[in-house]
């Protein structure tokens, strides 16, 4: 196994729901989860190729595979009221000047926070030997981490280790890593029992609970200014 390293630069702004929070009040956690990053290697693989099955292949070598995460200097986080369009339980069937047309979703509002980067972020994911080419091209491919919206562009990838005092680590809850600085984000991870069908959207089966777990990660930044909608992070 070797650690393949890959760079990314955000178009604007990114953001990762922390798990089990509510979609009207989303707080973002600093950095992708290694679910998030996992899904968009292997989203990224099929859509590039149109071979499911290599998606499948990946899935199966990737899927417990240890991912961490070099931060970037300075990170800010901020809140965004957000107008929201939301799928009606019962379709309502309205007439206009038009014709009758149904009604299928409803105006509400919600807050989503999202972050800016004042650095590339470098994601590092460990790989089997024969596979580092393939998965090397994969990462160059990537054009955004979770939501649609949130566009980057790879700015190299290849064998590299990680700067370890600038990666996220798990943290360890006996242990405690008292000698450890900064702050700690739960983030999702497939488990062993996680098949490619239970995170495929066209395969008609719903994710169970034992598909995911969430992993207590230190982050190795330490606040220098927060207000009531805005938080900046500097790396430590």
């Amino acid at each position: 196994m070797v650690w393949i390293g890959a760079k990314y630069k955000f178009a604007s702004t990114f953001s990762y729901r922390i798990p089990y929070f509510s979609s009207s009040y989303a707080l973002s956690a600093p950095a992708p989860s290694p679910s998030t990053i996992k899904l968009a290697i292997i989203a990224t693989a099929i859509n590039r190729t149109g071979d499911i099955e290599k998606g499948k292949k990946l899935f199966r070598k990737l899927s417990t595979a240890n991912v961490t995460i070099e931060l970037p200097e300075k990170i800010v986080l901020f809140k965004a009221f957000m107008k929201r369009l939301k799928g009606k339980a019962i379709e309502e069937q309205i007439t206009t000047q038009f014709g009758t047309l149904t009604k299928r979703f409803e105006s509400t509002f919600g807050i989503r926070e999202y972050i800016i980067y004042d650095e590339p972020l470098t994601i590092y994911i460990d790989t089997p030997q024969e596979d580092v080419d393939e998965i090397s091209k994969v990462l160059k491919n990537i054009q955004y981490f979770g939501t649609s919206d949130s566009l980057c562009m790879c700015l190299e990838s290849g064998i590299s280790k990680p700067n370890l005092p600038r990666c996220i680590k798990p943290y360890n809850t006996q242990e405690k890593l008292l000698n450890e600085n900064g702050i700690i984000f739960l983030l999702s991870d497939f488990t062993e029992k996680t098949t490619f069908e239970s995170v495929d959207p066209f395969s008609g089966k719903k994710m169970k609970k034992e598909d995911l777990t969430l992993k207590p990660y230190l982050f190795p930044i330490q606040v220098v200014k927060k207000d009531k909608n805005c938080t900046i992070y500097k790396c430590l």
